[in-house]
């Protein structure tokens, strides 16, 4: 990407310097209305189909709120011991699918709330290593350096981030191959999102329209078709 572009795109989002000292997230799992993952036309999601070279972004489990869905290149049947900023632990839903190779994440860094929107993402799924990226398969922030590992619960692997990413968790119809968010741990982070960035939120989805439960199905789009510009880094 153009230096000044990024420049430019980075100006546009909030800063929220001296959020790092507030709370994340906490508590267990909380189970949501379940959504299914569905495409841009509306079709069921089929687990199968899914590449491993891209993640895809879905809502859940409000409307503003992204997940990224990925595709491991290997199995993750190991459900990781994790904590929170606070201390509090948890444990990172297994993966599912054919080959228990996906999982879900909240695309919001635990960092300063960077998340992908309609212009641009610099929170993203790095297949490849890169600049930051020390392994293939990483979760790479661009706007500050926080790098996690979707394999073992989206731990952090390097950076300022204070804790992994949240968690989604998925649930897999063997029979359809259809696939279900079912939900997660973030309610303190999605209170911590929502205050943050609520002017940018209502101008987008509308007063209100942000805080809405995702309704029985989440469109799933490749992230280099949900955001206009995907930072490398």
């Amino acid at each position: 990407m153009d230096r000044r572009r990024f420049v430019t795109l980075c100006a546009s989002t909030p800063l929220l310097a001296g959020l790092a000292g507030h709370r994340a997230f906490a508590g267990p799992m909380v189970d949501y209305p379940a959504a299914e993952l569905v495409d841009a036309d509306g079709a069921p999601l089929k687990a199968s189909a899914i590449p491993t070279g891209e993640a895809l972004i879905f809502s859940y489990p409000f409307r503003a709120i992204p997940c990224f869905l990925i595709r491991l290149r290997s199995r993750t049947e190991t459900v990781d011991e994790l904590s929170t900023m606070d201390g509090e632990s948890y444990r990172s839903p297994a993966g599912v699918g054919p080959d228990s190779s996906l999982v879900a994440f909240v695309a919001i860094c635990t960092h300063q709330l960077s998340y992908p929107t309609a212009q641009a993402s610099f929170l993203s799924y790095a297949s490849d290593t890169g600049a930051l990226a020390d392994a293939p398969g990483r979760i790479v922030c661009c706007a500050h350096g926080s790098v996690f590992d979707p394999s073992r619960g989206a731990r952090l692997v390097a950076g300022p981030a204070p804790s992994p990413l949240v968690p989604v968790r998925l649930a897999h119809d063997p029979e359809t191959d259809r696939l279900r968010a079912t939900g997660s741990l973030g309610e303190a982070f999605f209170r911590r999102f929502f205050d943050a960035y609520k002017g940018d939120l209502i101008e987008r989805y509308g007063p209100g329209v942000y805080r809405q439960p995702v309704d029985g199905t989440s469109v799933a789009l490749p992230q280099s078709r949900y955001s206009a510009v995907v930072a490398g880094c």
